[in-house]
Order: structure tokens, then sequence, then C-alpha cells
């Protein structure tokens, strides 16, 4: 059980406050950076929210007051060194905020870990991680609460619902508890209509990303007994649709749709990098698969990213390891 009456003492001690997240942010990451942003606006605090990477665009709806900046060297640098506490949400290793790594490491502000991943880097002087939480959004949800004065508005039940019905995979996955329903229902009593927060970030994507998916879903593969099942999208795929990194999101589950299947993975060719995302049923660690090649993530849901190698040597070598994963679960 975290204890949150230190942030809560920082919070009231400091005036200046940064709040960064991963590459690539997600629902999770932006739902709780958004809602831990409003909380200190409210507590009149001065406040930026800047990203190594754009907010994709199926979550700007949270966004309501463009708040949330893009990384520029120029422009960041410094500013980042001029605030007096940093919080990094929803990531626990500094090597996932990209051009932003350096800058973040070499500041002299306090720095507070707020996530729910596992093998967390000692890059803060607090870390409040734990694993046993659904999302970082419900952990940020907890924060708040913790705080007596606090009343939960529109906005801020809205950013924390996005982060908890994706990172739950719609309160399907594992680690979805009777808390996260409880917490669900009370960001619903606070107004948040599910209905509404679901076609904003599954149904209101573009023709292009629909395509996009077409593309990914003729290429699905299998190994022999069709416990491993694969898809890749190519860099020429992602430009004839003239889409983005952040279009993918959510297509890897459906090689969990394949009866039979422990591992889903989804391989994208990126300008430098293949880029994998790991899913499994049941209890399959695939962030071992992932830890093995520098990567990261939860039991059930991890990524890598792998440079060096073409689209073709990165498949033939998470392939080959996987395979080894499941062979000594078979022994």
């Amino acid at each position: 059980m975290l204890d949150f009456t230190k942030i809560l003492q920082i919070i009231q001690k400091y005036n200046s406050f940064l709040i960064t997240t991963h590459l690539n942010p997600d629902a999770d990451a932006i739902g709780s950076e958004l809602a831990l942003h409003d909380y200190l606006r409210i507590l009149g605090k001065k406040v930026s929210v800047i990203n190594a990477d754009a907010t994709p665009y199926t979550l700007e709806f949270l966004d309501r007051d463009r708040i949330i900046e893009t990384y520029d060297n120029k422009k960041h640098r410094e500013k980042i060194n001029s605030f007096d506490v940093l919080f990094a949400l929803d990531f626990n290793q500094l090597k996932r905020i990209g051009v932003m790594e350096n800058v973040f490491r070499q500041s002299n502000a306090l720095k507070i870990c707020i996530d729910h991943h596992e093998e967390p880097e000692n890059f803060t002087e607090y870390l409040f991680v734990d694993i046993s939480y659904a999302s970082t959004g419900e952990i940020i949800f907890d924060l708040l609460k913790s705080d007596n004065s606090f009343q939960l508005d529109l906005p801020i039940a809205e950013a924390i619902y996005a982060a908890i019905i994706t990172d739950t995979g719609s309160f399907r996955f594992e680690r979805t508890s009777p808390k996260t329903h409880l917490t669900a229902a009370e960001l619903i009593s606070a107004g948040v209509n599910p209905k509404t927060i679901y076609e904003k970030i599954y149904d209101q994507g573009s023709l292009n990303r629909l395509k996009l998916l077409a593309s990914a879903l003729k290429s699905i593969n299998c190994n022999s007994d069709q416990s491993i099942c694969y898809m890749r999208i190519t860099l020429d795929d992602l430009r004839q649709n003239n889409c983005g990194e952040a279009d993918l999101e959510g297509f890897v589950n459906y090689c969990l749709s394949v009866k039979g299947t422990k591992i889903g993975m989804l391989f994208q060719e990126l300008e430098d990098t293949v880029k994998v995302s790991l899913r499994s049923s049941g209890n399959f660690p695939v962030n071992k698969i992932a830890n093995q090649f520098n990567g990261g993530g939860h039991f059930n849901a991890a990524g890598i990213r792998i440079k060096g190698r073409n689209l073709d040597e990165a498949i033939e070598m998470i392939l080959s390891a996987a395979q080894s994963y499941l062979n000594k679960e078979e022994e």
C-alpha cells in the first residue's frame, strides 16, 4: 500500500512542478499527467507538462486547453532546469523518455516517480511504484483522494477514467480488481460518460488507420502450433496509409484472438528501429522476453525497441526467444 503523505508534503512545500511521461504516450500516461496537472493548478502551483512525443490525436480531447507541450531542446532545456520538482509518470526507466533523458537526469530538481511497472531504475529521490495497480491513473486517483480537501471535478475524472479503461483493456485484463471497478464507479458518479470516453478513444480513428489495420491483419502469421501469433507493419505500410506510430495502438491484441495463441506480437518498422509490442494470455510473462532485449513492461503486456536489425531479423530473433520460453514452460 502506497503512503502518499510524503508527496503531499512535497507539493505543499514547493511551488513549481514539471510532469512528463514515456515515449509514444498512451491514455494512461496522458490521463495521469492531466489529472495531476489540474490538481496542482487548483492548489495554485506553477506546473508544466512536457513530453518527448506529441499527444496521439485520439487523446487530444482530454487536453482541452492544449496544456501538453512537445519537447524542443532550445525552448525547454533551460525551462526544465528551473523547476523545483520533476514528476515521472507511467514509466520507471529514463531511457523511456528519449531525447529528454539527459536533461531530466542532470536536473537538480527533486524527482518523483509514480508508476505501476516492474523493475524500476533508481533515478529519483522518491519512488512510488506499485505493480498491483491496474494503471498509473488509479495511483493518481488515490494520491488525490488522500488529500482530504480535494474535490473531484469532471476534467480530472475523465482523464483518470481514460487512463483506467485503456490500461485494463476495458476492465478485462488480469490486474483489474474490485477496487478498480469501485474507482471507476466514483468517476462515473462525478459525471464521466463511459460511452463517450470509449468512443473518442477507440471509435474515432481515421479511415487511413482502418486501412492500416487491414494491412496488419493480412500480415498475421503463426508458428506451427499457433501458440505464437504475430503481425508486421512496414514503413511503406505507414507511409501509404499516411499513418504514424500512434495509429497502431491496440493492433497487437488481434493476435490473441486466434484460438490457442499464448503470445501475440506486433513488429513495427521505424526509421532506425524495430518496435515490438508483446501481449500474452494466462500465466506467460512476456516482460521476461522484453527484458532479454533491454525492453520492459507488465507480465502480460510489454515492449521492445531494437536497433541495428532490420524487420525480418528482429522477427526471427524475438520469435526464437519466445519459442524458447514456451518450450521451457512445457518441460
